[in-house]
């Protein structure tokens, strides 16, 4: 039956990868499955995978541990994306004229050819008539999912990696005006309350610690919750975000540094697309 089959999410990173398993339970979601291994530092640059022949390996040793079906959720790096908001015409819009007028959008906002960008949009969350346009380079995409697909993975979300903080802030029900930042090997992500840019990510080495982030980034935010891959102490002013608090029911043994499946955990979370 459906309600069966596994969430795992898949977070590939330099430095690690992590992936969680979950299962929709009565009483809440049962953690399944963790699973963390080290990878090069240079595994990425800026989000473009550069070691593919590596991270295949570990998949396949990794994929031999999964259910044969699961609904998979991989996170994507921002870095290889570009995002804009758009208003839709008054008037609805049918297929195929509403793919046409999200393309004719990407020409005016995207400096790159239609033809060389994969194309994704969405319905914004406040009311009204926009859309968030994401684009990012077809073959950026065809060489994550060639990977994927070298071990029989074919994922049913492929979603920006804030986003996944957006999925924990709901699950959790965190303060709704609170901003999330989870720390990694080289950059920060955060998801945020404030507009007009709700998400977003920085090199470690424009920030390299949590008050020149803020500073720069975040100065409007009054509230934080704070993840990290490693072990380390508070930064002043936050609460630490336990991504594991998400499930009702675990057992040990659990991972020892939570905050590295901070964003494994939240894309299992993440709401299947419809």
């Amino acid at each position: 039956m459906a309600f069966q089959t596994w969430q795992v999410g898949l977070d590939i990173q330099n430095g690690q990868l992590c992936a969680l398993g979950i299962q929709r339970r009565r009483n809440g979601w049962q953690l399944r499955h963790w699973w963390q291994h080290a990878l090069p530092h240079d595994t990425l640059t800026h989000g473009l995978l550069q070691r593919p022949g590596i991270v295949i390996a570990i998949l396949q040793r990794w994929r031999k541990q999964l259910p044969y079906r699961v609904s998979l959720r991989v996170g994507f790096p921002p870095q290889l994306v570009l995002q804009q908001q758009i208003e839709l015409p008054r008037q609805q819009l049918r297929e195929p004229e509403r793919s046409s007028y999200i393309v004719a959008a990407a020409r005016r906002f995207f400096p790159i050819e239609p033809e060389t960008l994969a194309l994704d949009y969405r319905q914004a969350q406040e009311p009204g008539s926009q859309l968030w346009l994401t684009a990012t380079r077809r073959e950026a995409l065809l060489s994550w999912l060639n990977c994927l697909q070298e071990v029989r993975l074919t994922p049913q979300v492929l979603e920006l990696t804030p986003a996944a903080l957006y999925a924990m802030a709901n699950t959790l029900r965190l303060d709704p005006t609170a901003a999330l930042v989870h720390r990694l090997h080289d950059h920060w992500l955060w998801f945020s309350p404030l507009k007009p840019q709700i998400w977003g990510w920085c090199a470690a080495e424009d920030a390299p610690d949590f008050s020149t982030l803020r500073q720069q980034h975040l100065a409007g935010a009054s509230s934080f919750y704070y993840s990290s891959i490693r072990e380390e102490a508070l930064p002043e002013g936050t609460q630490w975000l336990n991504p594991l608090d998400a499930f009702a029911m675990k057992q040990p043994p659990l991972p020892r540094v939570p905050g590295a499946f901070t964003l494994a955990a939240g894309l299992a979370l993440r709401p299947g697309d419809r």
